[in-house]
């Protein structure tokens, strides 16, 4: 009787283990008045790697999906790479189908990403035609495959294969963003060699001091009700790794400048950044 109790009260922990799942302890976040301060509803998880730890303001949002928008670039750039649809970073140039990309109205894309580019320059821009293109090259069998078998978001690549991650199809959770960038640091995502996990390394960083190396990536989901903005990525810090998601309301343009803004704040209270 007692083994099998044992037994009952172990299974969930085993099954997690089993399936790569860390049990971390969550810890509460006061970012309240940074989100308050701009004017809008938002999310932010942190997860310190070493201690296993949960920092998370805002829970139920981080347990509601959006569209990834160009958050996905992280993921796309890795398949991409993997299935040869590009063969490097630097020198395999993707092209340009002439549309400017505009929202309200404005060009939302740096001017670079109006011509063909290597992925590096594309993930540095957030150069969506680019991207458009990768896919199309990919093909969503390939898409399938790959994020049902790192669990990205609900999987879910129907639709136009050069849209899937903007037209509201996929959708992902702060919680999942968390999950499979842990990954991606840790060189884990299944299915993808060392090789293009460390051209992925070089090319999402965005600072790197002595102290410390930022990777991330913002994104601007517009298929919603509201405008969503992302920020994440990780921070490696000595020995230690940040496991970073932000998402908030974009009822303007000019509030996407707050997702570093907040993100930056919250990374330096909790240590990931000096």
């Amino acid at each position: 009787m007692r083994s099998k109790l044992v037994h009952r009260l172990l299974m969930p922990l085993l099954l997690a283990c089993a399936a790569g799942v860390v049990q971390a302890a969550e810890t509460p976040i006061d970012a309240k008045p940074l989100f308050d301060a701009a004017g809008v509803d938002g999310t932010i998880v942190v997860y310190d790697v070493r201690q296993q730890r949960m920092l998370t303001y805002n829970p139920k949002r981080a347990a509601t999906a959006y569209s990834p928008a160009s958050t996905f670039k992280i993921f796309n750039s890795l398949i991409g790479l993997e299935t040869g649809a590009v063969a490097d970073v630097d020198n395999d140039k993707l092209p340009w189908d002439g549309k400017v990309w505009m929202h309200h109205g404005k060009p939302i894309l740096p001017a670079v990403c109006n011509a063909e580019v290597p992925l590096r320059v594309a993930l540095k821009n957030s150069c969506v035609p680019a991207y458009q293109a990768l896919a199309r090259r990919v093909g969503t069998a390939q898409y399938r495959k790959y994020l049902g078998a790192a669990h990205f978001g609900n999987a879910d690549v129907e639709g136009p294969v050069d849209r899937f991650w903007l037209n509201g199809h996929l959708q992902i959770t702060t919680y999942q963003q968390i999950d499979f960038l842990r990954n991606a640091a840790a060189h884990t995502v299944p299915a993808i060699s060392e090789h293009s996990f460390k051209a992925l390394d070089d090319i999402l960083i965005i600072e790197q001091t002595p102290a410390y190396t930022l990777r991330a990536k913002t994104g601007w989901a517009t298929s919603g009700k509201v405008d969503v903005g992302w920020w994440v990525g990780w921070v490696t810090r000595g020995e230690d790794t940040y496991v970073f998601a932000m998402n908030l309301d974009m009822p303007q343009p000019e509030v996407g400048a707050k997702r570093q803004e907040i993100a930056r704040t919250v990374l330096k209270q909790v240590g990931a950044l000096p």
